[in-house]
């Protein structure tokens, strides 16, 4: 074999390693973000586990209807998810924390203006939600999707009693 051939060989198999490398590096990572779902969508109350979960003290109690924008950059709910009062909340899923303020009731139906914190983190093709404000409440959401049944596994934690459940929802028009 010629020195140019070798050459000429040895170019093309740098770049083919190369290109091997590039994907590698690329595909899982390409692969993982096909994978996760996007929970855009109306979503109507079906069920819980516990049946008769209501939350404490309206923290937590399942809205019977969420509104979720699902975009590139963050995670919007629309619903009445922390008690009667419609909120609209948004996680950024960069895992950076949203702190914004809104109105809190408590058990006395005094209200008080607290300040929220947000954030968000993907655990595979599951979005994990955090919430918790000034008040030590804390809330923990795992979304899923599947076959149009949207799942979370909530846990929310406050002064008092903690409760743990499974809400699902099916895909309203």
């Amino acid at each position: 074999m010629t020195a140019a051939r070798r050459s000429s060989y040895a170019h093309a198999h740098a770049k083919a390693c190369a290109l091997l490398v590039a994907l590698t590096v690329t595909f899982p990572a390409v692969a993982s973000a096909q994978g996760r779902p996007n929970f855009s969508g109306t979503w109507k109350y079906a069920s819980s586990v516990p049946a008769n979960y209501p939350g404490s003290n309206g923290w937590g109690v399942p809205s019977p209807t969420l509104v979720v924008t699902h975009s590139a950059t963050d995670l919007t709910i629309e619903g009445g998810q922390f008690g009667a009062t419609p909120m609209k909340v948004v996680y950024k899923l960069d895992g950076t924390d949203t702190v914004w303020e809104g109105t809190s009731s408590s058990q006395s139906g005094s209200t008080a203006v607290v300040k929220w914190r947000t954030k968000a983190s993907w655990d595979g093709n599951r979005l994990v939600l955090y919430t918790w404000n000034t008040a030590l409440n804390q809330m923990r959401d795992i979304l899923s999707l599947a076959g149009g049944t949207l799942t979370i596994v909530r846990a929310t934690e406050q002064p008092g009693p903690s409760t743990n459940a499974t809400l699902t929802y099916s895909k309203g028009s």
